[in-house]
């Protein structure tokens, strides 16, 4: 056990995603690195949970790309690929509730394969416009990156706007980047955030999950932590960043007091900056900026747990061409009013993992999207999770007779978990900062906070995606950027 008053050469504070793999890199560099985590668990909103021989991911989880993904990057370099198992689903779930009111489900297609051609069966296209929505599939699906850059600052919807996308098309492609990824509106997603992000999934497969929960990976990146001489503490919550002369100068926890001339916060840029440092130690406007970022929405949902299975697939939306974010939902959504017609992710963990469902049963873990705000009423949360019921009752109608228990997760319980509120409405953000035009590419915060020796890691920071992937690109970057400051810092002595 350290003692208080100890001294590193870097402290990291949060051991989701970011925080994690990032402590894990720069141990790995040789750094002394203590990392503090509020929780009992790793992960943060994608921590490992289990209860009566089901295990899962605290929350719904979109899976990384088939091809590339940095969860395996990073476990390959830190040398714990043997703590955490990653798992290729076969193929994902997504049913299109079509005009006549009928679910569809997404015809079965090879794991990291896509043939448009069954997605336009599937949406019921018609034959004289299949080729243009070929046209339009292809373009988006090849787009050289020279090209997609320049798209920072349009909105998704301004850029469909422009394209002959068929009805169907348009609302699938909406309801996986609004409400299955970003969880932002479509007259806001940043479009060439949705755009690399589609063409991940379309051209690279999607769907890497990991057996006993996505924690587990996180759980492995704090164990490279420990391997490589730093140390890691659990049930530990930071209450200040101290800070003298402009710089940082190491952390204040329950546990006491740890010094460093480095601290990365995967607290979220809004806590870690008008809470943890204090507004008073930045300039004014830059207190406002932090202030007035925007937060992606946030899910809740149900945990069902199942006398029997109900669906091969391990994940999908369910969606029609009338439950796109648009601007009618949006402005409900505002005012924090559920809507009926919605959008719901579904993940059946016991279909990619083996051993997460006792035999015979099943786990099905719905999200659907609500405003951040980790205050919201009893009457308010009950009405987000009912229309998403109705949604999955009208996709899986056997479902309601095979309930034995199901838990209901909130906005507080993300908040609970990841980032305090400390900003009117926000604190229970899914993603982190919305990735919407005006917040993305060059205008994303930098991850160097202007205090010295203060970064931020995660969502909110550097990365690009969606997401978990977005967390662990952002924490690569963040521990090149700190390895580099170390040793200038050492080198100035």
């Amino acid at each position: 056990m350290q003692m208080a008053g100890q001294s590193f050469d870097v402290i990291v504070i949060g051991a989701g995603f970011g925080g994690s793999s990032c402590a894990g890199l720069l141990a790995r560099k040789g750094l002394e690195v203590l990392l503090v985590e509020k929780n009992a668990q790793a992960g943060g909103k994608a921590m490992s949970l289990s209860k009566n021989g089901f295990t899962y991911t605290a929350w719904v989880v979109i899976g990384a790309p088939v091809e590339g993904n940095l969860y395996q990057v990073v476990l390959d370099e830190l040398e714990v690929s043997d703590l955490a198992k990653l798992a290729i689903t076969e193929t994902q779930g997504s049913i299109y509730k079509t005009t006549a009111g009928k679910y569809q489900l997404l015809p079965s297609m090879p794991a990291g394969q896509t043939d448009p051609n069954v997605i336009f069966e599937w949406l019921e296209i018609e034959e004289a416009q299949r080729g243009g929505a070929l046209q339009f599939f292809a373009e988006m699906t090849l787009m050289p990156p020279e090209q997609v850059q320049p798209l920072s600052g349009v909105t998704f919807q301004q850029w469909l706007s422009g394209k002959d996308v068929p009805r169907s098309l348009y609302a699938f492609l909406v309801s996986l980047c609004c409400d299955g990824m970003f969880m932002v509106p479509v007259d806001s997603l940043d479009a060439a955030e949705a755009i690399t992000s589609l063409q991940q999934m379309f051209t690279r497969g999607g769907g890497v999950f990991c057996e006993g929960g996505f924690g587990r990976v996180a759980e492995a990146y704090c164990e490279a932590v420990r391997r490589n001489g730093g140390t890691v503490l659990m049930g530990t919550r930071t209450e200040k960043i101290l800070v003298e002369g402009g710089r940082v100068t190491g952390v204040q926890t329950k546990k006491g007091t740890f010094e460093a001339p480095i601290v990365i916060s995967n607290a979220g840029i809004q806590p870690t900056a008008l809470k943890l440092v204090g507004e008073e130690h930045f300039d004014k406007s830059y207190a406002n900026y932090v202030r007035e970022l925007v937060p992606s929405y946030s899910l809740l949902g149900y945990r069902y747990f199942l006398s029997a299975p109900v669906t091969d697939r391990p994940y999908g939306v369910v969606f029609s061409d009338d439950s796109p974010w648009s601007l009618e939902r949006f402005n409900l959504a505002r005012e924090g009013k559920a809507s009926r017609e919605g959008v719901l992710y579904y993940e059946v963990p016991a279909n990619y993992d083996p051993n997460a469902a006792p035999e015979g049963k099943q786990m099905l873990m719905t999200g659907s999207y609500c405003p951040p705000d980790p205050e919201l009423s009893q009457d308010e949360t009950q009405a987000w999770a009912d229309a998403g019921e109705e949604t999955l009752f009208g996709a899986f109608p056997e479902i309601e007779s095979l309930i034995e228990a199901k838990e209901l997760y909130t906005t507080r319980n993300v908040s609970n978990a990841t980032r305090d509120s400390v900003v009117p409405g926000a604190g229970g953000e899914t993603i982190g900062l919305g990735q919407i035009a005006g917040q993305c590419g060059e205008l994303k915060p930098s991850i160097k906070a202007p205090i010295g020796g203060l970064f931020y890691v995660g969502c909110d920071a550097g990365g690009t995606g969606v997401g978990t992937q977005q967390a662990i690109e952002s924490g690569m970057a963040v521990a090149e950027a700190v390895h580099r400051h170390h040793h200038l810092r050492r080198a100035m002595r």
